[in-house]
């Protein structure tokens, strides 16, 4: 193995070329106490709602060696994921194709480009993607808990490569050590001062749960995810259109209209979200929010 440290420009000049809006990195130390606090306060508040995978391996989420042991290095990039146009029914990042697969896919191309040895992650393994995000300097953390790139905003996806190898330079964060959901209960009361309670965003109860809605959720602008607070962020304003084609929406998902979804059968499910992240909710998940969606 070459012992001799990465050098940081070339490899954030490779990920620019492939694509990535932004790239930064950090030493894999462990996660700072300030962070590390809030977030096992967020899991004894039952705020994780029954995701149990977020209570699972805690300490390495805290720790990248204990996830990857041998890391010296993470590698945080960002893809831009804004659609020119966009079917109202879904999320702004599940208009196209699933983003796992063209992160993983991109991710594992800058490991080979730029000779890293280690392993990449796309929100699929215990790593604090937006922690690392703030930590490798690539964006800051909106009052909601999500991250904004300078110049992209909020629309990007997260994915960091666990190197086994030193860098030259390594980033400092773009804002101090601290986090505030002051004030975004009267937006949304998933936002608390501790952060945000799942049990009551539409993004957790319209994707992730597994069961019956509550019997007072109300549907309105989609019925797969919830923007409101992300369109909501003073940064959103910097948001512009992608150019990877994989984040735009088919022609058939943008005709789909009220009565195309109310009708939907399996066959149709299968054919429009092929390889698409709306998967996550099947079928029968899609059908029972779109029996409460009330479109306005």
């Amino acid at each position: 193995m070459n012992s001799e440290p990465l050098n940081s420009n070339n490899l954030k000049a490779q990920a620019l070329r492939l694509g990535f809006v932004a790239c930064g990195i950090a030493p894999a130390e462990p996660v700072q106490e300030w962070y590390a606090q809030g977030f096992r306060r967020w899991l004894q508040l039952g705020f994780q709602a029954d995701m149990q995978y977020m209570q699972h391996h805690v300490e390495m989420r805290l720790q990248p060696a204990l996830l990857h042991p041998g890391v010296k290095s993470i590698v945080s990039l960002a893809l831009n994921y804004m659609p020119s146009h966009q079917q109202l029914g879904i999320s702004l990042y599940a208009q196209g194709k699933d983003y796992h697969d063209v992160m993983r896919e991109r991710l594992r191309q800058l490991m080979t480009e730029a000779g890293l040895q280690g392993r990449p992650f796309v929100d699929t393994a215990p790593v604090l993607e937006r922690y690392w995000a703030w930590r490798c300097g690539i964006g800051e953390f909106c009052q909601n808990g999500l991250i904004s790139v300078p110049g992209y905003g909020p629309t990007v996806f997260l994915g960091e490569i666990f190197v086994e190898q030193e860098v030259d330079t390594y980033d400092v964060p773009l804002t101090p050590a601290s986090r505030s959901f002051a004030g975004w209960q009267s937006l949304c009361p998933a936002l608390t001062p501790q952060g945000l309670d799942a049990r009551l965003c539409l993004s957790y109860q319209t994707i992730e749960n597994r069961g019956e809605l509550p019997q007072d959720l109300h549907l309105k602008r989609t019925f797969y995810g919830c923007d409101k607070c992300l369109r909501a962020c003073p940064q959103f304003k910097e948001s512009h259109p992608t150019k990877e084609e994989a984040f735009q929406p088919s022609a058939e998902l943008l005709d789909m209209q009220e009565e195309d979804w109310r009708s939907l059968t399996p066959e149709q499910y299968q054919a429009l979200f092929k390889g698409s992240a709306v998967k996550r909710a099947k079928y029968e998940g899609l059908i029972r929010n779109i029996s409460k969606w009330k479109k306005q």
